[in-house]
């Protein structure tokens, strides 16, 4: 596992974590890895070389969370920048599965982002996260159908013929249910003080 930890020196801050640019969409695999903060600028690293802007141009910071069942949970931080592309910052692996070193290496990225902003941008960037009104109320739908197919099904089916089959069936059920709504708690959409990270959106 290449890159992680934060690489420093001479104010140079530099996290082992993937990036792409756009505004969302699913990557099949990552390959751009390496991003940081040095003095007024953020830069990361492409296919090219490096690049970099200036945190006078960033004007908002969103976190959210994927949860992957048997797996966990890894963040995701979309950079929005005046007149150019986001950048995502994410701490999955290059495969988009979580990883327990990158999300400390993600955690010390966002507590370096926050503050630097904070210092330097004060009042001019707008925190926020979550997802859409529109689709935790279609989790919520899925989380019942959920419920009721792969949890609730499996206990009558159980107690009406006492097969023990049931019972990995349910823990199954359980663990996809129980996952997802632990995620739609913590990615309701709402705006945060840069000093405030919501601790549920650092994996």
């Amino acid at each position: 596992m290449g890159g992680q930890g934060a690489e420093a020196g001479a104010g140079r801050r530099r996290y082992g974590l993937f990036v792409r640019r756009g505004a969302g969409g699913v990557a099949l695999k990552h390959d751009d890895e390496g991003v940081g903060l040095d003095g007024d600028l953020l830069f990361w690293s492409t296919q090219t070389g490096e690049v970099a802007r200036p945190l006078a141009e960033v004007t908002g910071v969103h976190l959210s969370t994927a949860h992957i069942v048997r797996h966990g949970d890894f963040g995701a931080c979309t950079i929005a920048f005046s007149g150019a592309a986001p950048l995502i910052v994410s701490s999955s692996s290059a495969y988009g599965f979580p990883e327990d070193e990158r999300n400390q290496t993600y955690r010390a990225f966002l507590q370096d982002l926050h503050r630097t902003l904070a210092e330097r941008s004060p009042g001019t960037v707008r925190y926020s996260s979550g997802v859409s009104e529109a689709r935790i109320r279609f989790v919520q739908v899925l989380l019942i159908i959920m419920g009721l197919m792969m949890v609730a099904l499996p206990i009558v089916l159980l107690a009406m013929t006492g097969e023990l089959s049931m019972l990995s069936v349910i823990a199954v059920g359980g663990a996809f249910t129980w996952g997802y709504f632990n995620w739609a708690q913590k990615n309701a959409p709402r705006t945060y003080e840069p000093d405030r990270i919501p601790p549920e959106l650092m994996p």
